[in-house]
């Protein structure tokens, strides 16, 4: 699991990563799982003041208008809250997370998901708001003019709609199951939440379903940036239309529900446990780290052999959960009942462990350094026999073991889980092609992608460069890119390459590009067990089997 980081990501309203390919999965999966802001009620506004309505206007950074459409309604408590649209993003119903009035009738709209702010006033009439549109360090005249917000769905049709929704979102090879739960109320209004349940049971607020031509819906869903556009049947029983979310527009059908589909994980360990679970602590003082972490014996006298567990890249919680699947914690269980004791621990800053001095300057080899105390809290330890301790690492974890089991004579053995034996650099371009493929990216798409991530990659690697020299170079490269040229617009164009060049200056990813793991695998002198996985699109089976075993 290497950092998604390095994988750039559909088009939404703000961006992103490096553009390797214009692929819309990494985009579809991570605001599933970490956004759910809610539409807010606002501050109280000013008695004079009556901002309902639907607000149309524009922002003009480069010559092409991008519209801006602000969707606002009063609250029982006398404030405000609303949505905002841009329509040529397919960004529709983004949560407002403010909206403001001073006494001598400033108003301040705030678009949190963004980073964005209106600042205006009202003209004398009523009709029109005029003032400016900040984001990310830009300042764009933003007048909006008012319109009646447009009519809700059909109270017939809100309580066809009423009900629990699941079907397939199919992207490439991708399947994940897609959950909509809506509930009808007074005049049409509509409201509920949608749920990607194989990737996690957070449920994500519907933020506003609008009536469209043809009896159709947008159930937008905006804190996600995704919205379906969706057709009933005419028994009712079936949703038909597309799942759009930035440039990404998939084909969805959904059937009506009484009872969702659960998410079953059958190979997930259930007690009675016949091993002891101890929660442990342990320190790694020179970065300031306290461990929190599950430590499984055996049955039985011992002392027992162990493992370590090292996960991927990323914080991850001591089961490495991912999309509610738990590996670590189901290794762990196989193990212990086999006599071995396990040892499996939170990243630094998840669950119980602390983030430590300067996170943000964290490197893989700063994860060696846990890796080293995790050994010394085992041999520590009366029940585990301390010339029988190995490391289990997967994805990053694979690259730490290595180099763990080189600076320790206490490692007996090391098993690498889709672990690295080609550069850095390398793997991430090999990565970024295989997944750009396997999404169905045209071919000249993919070269122009991978040639633009080699030139950065480069300039990362110049160790005659300093901080600012690589920074003004990467710019040069980024604004010289045909696909940033043609596709982004105005404020986008300057978020998505200080977002580009903010994580290539990562501590982590300069780190990562650079390093070779043939060195220290030769070295080794310990049993060494490789396991990759022949369809794994991220650490590739061939490229890195032969290079593991080539050391």
């Amino acid at each position: 699991m290497f950092r998604p980081a390095l994988t750039w990501k559909s088009r939404t309203i703000y961006h992103f990563s490096m553009r390797i390919y214009k692929s819309p999965l990494p985009s579809l999966i991570v605001p599933l799982l970490l956004l759910s802001s809610i539409v807010l009620p606002c501050s109280v506004h000013s008695a004079e003041i009556d901002l309902t309505g639907m607000w149309r206007g524009d922002i003009d950074p480069t010559g092409t208008p991008i519209e801006l459409i602000f969707h606002i309604t009063a609250t029982a408590d006398g404030g405000w809250s609303g949505t905002v649209d841009t329509p040529a993003q397919n960004s529709y119903a983004l949560p407002l997370s403010g909206i403001s009035v001073t006494t001598d009738g400033a108003i301040t709209i705030g678009v949190a998901a963004t980073g964005g702010l209106y600042e205006a006033t009202l003209d004398p009439e009523g009709s029109e708001l005029q003032g400016t549109w900040k984001q990310r360090g830009a300042e764009l005249v933003l007048n909006c003019k008012r319109e009646p917000l447009p009519p809700p769905v059909p109270q017939e049709m809100a309580e066809t709609l009423t009900g629990n929704w699941e079907g397939i979102l199919e992207i490439g090879a991708i399947e994940l199951r897609i959950v909509v739960n809506l509930v009808a109320h007074d005049a049409g209004s509509l409201s509920g939440y949608m749920v990607s349940p194989d990737q996690s049971p957070a449920e994500i607020p519907v933020t506003r379903v609008d009536l469209l031509d043809g009896d159709k819906v947008r159930i937008a869903v905006g804190s996600a940036f995704l919205s379906l556009e969706m057709a009933p049947s005419d028994d009712g029983n079936q949703l038909s239309g597309s799942f759009i979310q930035g440039r990404g527009k998939f084909d969805i059908t959904l059937e009506k529900k009484q009872t969702i589909t659960g998410v079953r994980r059958h190979q997930e360990p259930k007690p009675p446990f016949p091993y002891r679970a101890e929660e442990i602590a342990y320190d790694n003082e020179g970065a300031g780290v306290t461990f929190a972490g599950t430590l499984t014996i055996p049955e039985g006298d011992g002392p027992f052999p162990s493992v370590l567990m090292i996960t991927g890249s990323g914080g991850q919680d001591r089961d490495e959960t991912i999309f509610q699947h738990r590996p670590f914690f189901v290794i762990a269980d196989h193990l212990s009942r086999r006599g071995i004791a396990v040892l499996r621990v939170d990243d630094r800053g998840v669950g119980g462990t602390t983030a430590g001095d300067e996170p943000e300057k964290a490197t893989t080899e700063d994860f060696v350094g846990d890796a080293l105390c995790g050994v010394e809290f085992l041999k520590g330890r009366t029940e585990i026999a301390a010339d029988r301790i190995g490391l289990i690492g997967h994805s990053e974890g694979g690259v730490i073991a290595p180099m763990v089991a080189l600076r320790s004579d206490d490692v007996a053995f090391i098993v690498m889980m889709a672990g690295t034996g080609i550069r850095g650099d390398d793997l991430l371009l090999r990565q970024n092609e295989l997944i750009a493929r396997v999404s169905e990216v045209e071919e000249e798409k993919i070269k122009e992608g991978l040639e633009l991530s080699g030139k950065m990659f480069a300039v990362v690697l110049e160790d005659s460069l300093d901080e600012e020299q690589m920074r003004s170079r990467l710019e040069t490269i980024l604004r010289e890119s045909t696909d940033l040229n043609e596709e982004e617009e105005g404020v986008e164009v300057e978020s998505a390459i200080a977002s580009t060049i903010d994580q290539l200056m990562l501590p982590w990813v300069r780190w990562f590009l650079r390093y070779d793991p043939a060195p220290t695998l030769e070295k080794l002198t310990c049993p060494v067990l490789a396991i990759n996985g022949t369809l794994d699109l991220q650490v590739p089976c061939k490229e890195n089997m032969e290079a593991i075993e080539a050391a």
